[in-house]
């Protein structure tokens, strides 16, 4: 990450709050903030953060499904349409994908479409950051595959083709009878993810994007003006956003349970 600092910029920003019930602005009027503010380097890493957006849609695009196109992506329809004439105008990851894809040649047999093009990602993105954008792509990675290994034994399925990427993390989930595969020292929320295994889907994944908002504090617990804070600030704007449909009386009663408990809880 750089030493370049945005003292303006960041002390302008209103707080938010995960439970609070409107957005301050759009991810979209804050994008275009940031592409004014930051350092051209600064706001590279901002793109980043909207390449999730932009796998779901360049497999909607590919499958010729009638999705909702997400508007947190760097790439529209005709940027991949003349990526298929012209790889290198996509990311190394997607051109690998599209080729793959085109000729049927699965990249892992076993494994569905989005988890190679999700597999490809991770590993670009991991190969290709350091710093804040690093850390938080390797926690949503891990975060990710314990999800998944979760409802795996929850519901007693084949663990082939489930986990994302081959590492030392994801040996553990598939080869582990602990509650806990083993992984609650290296990751210390999993306790908290096995008791709200029970629970409704609606809590568990706000209590979920709870964990995800106290992380990204924790990153910046001594970083003040610097992109780190932006960076985090935009994808608070993301999670935000996810909520923001959620009918006010059932998200009121579900976000003041969670942030009651996690006020209680140990840290992370």
């Amino acid at each position: 990450m750089t030493n370049r600092q945005y003292y303006y910029l960041i002390a302008g920003l209103p707080d938010i709050v995960l439970d609070q019930p409107k957005m301050p602005f759009s991810v979209a009027a804050f994008r275009e903030e940031l592409k004014t503010h930051l350092h051209p380097e600064d706001y590279q890493l901002a793109e980043w953060l909207f390449l999730p957006a932009d796998n779901r849609n360049l497999l909607h695009f590919l499958l010729k499904t009638e999705a909702t196109w997400e508007e947190n992506a760097r790439y529209s329809p005709d940027d991949f349409a003349d990526g298929l004439r012209e790889p290198e105008r996509l990311p190394a990851y997607m051109q690998t994908f599209i080729a793959a894809f085109q000729a049927q040649e699965p990249l892992r047999p076993g494994m569905t479409w989005e988890n190679q093009l999700t597999e490809l990602f991770y590993d670009y993105a991991l190969a290709n950051t350091q710093g804040f954008l690093n850390d938080w792509f390797r926690f949503e990675r891990n975060l990710r595959n314990i999800l998944a290994a979760m409802s795996i034994r929850r519901n007693r399925l084949s663990v082939e083709g489930q986990l994302i990427g081959e590492y030392e993390f994801t040996a553990a989930l598939r080869s582990s009878h602990a509650r806990d595969f083993g992984l609650s020292g290296e990751f210390p929320m999993m306790e908290r993810l096995l008791q709200w295994e029970d629970n409704n889907w609606l809590e568990r994944e706000m209590a979920i994007d709870a964990k995800r908002w106290t992380y990204l504090d924790e990153l910046n617990a001594f970083h003040y003006f610097s992109v780190e804070v932006l960076l985090a600030y935009l994808i608070k704007l993301m999670i935000l956003q996810r909520w923001a449909p959620l009918d006010k009386a059932d998200g009121d009663v579900v976000f003041k349970k969670i942030i009651g408990d996690l006020e209680h809880s140990l840290p992370m």
